[in-house]
């Protein structure tokens, strides 16, 4: 159901359930900037076509949990979205 993210209400939902869990985001169309403890820690692209999102996340961020909390509000907006991660800088 990735290609739900192809709604802007889906992608609503998503920022919604992202601030629920503590992080700040601002989005733009498929690319959402994301902020958690008062630090940027990345951004998240979103690419519904192909079911998947690739997180960029800044080195020091505290990846795991940041993972885990992106890979949760995936599921419960739009299930089997493939979630890739890379550290930048």
């Amino acid at each position: 159901m990735a290609w739900r993210l192809s709604k802007p209400a889906a992608r609503i939902e998503l920022a919604r359930r992202l601030r629920e869990r503590g992080f700040y985001v601002r989005w733009h169309a498929y690319e959402f900037l994301l902020g958690y403890r008062g630090r940027l820690v990345g951004t998240l692209l979103l690419e519904p076509s192909r079911g998947r999102a690739t997180l960029y996340c800044r080195r020091g961020a505290p990846l795991a949990e940041i993972e885990r909390a992106l890979r949760e509000a995936l599921s419960e907006v739009a299930g089997g979205v493939e979630l890739e991660v890379g550290e930048v800088g």
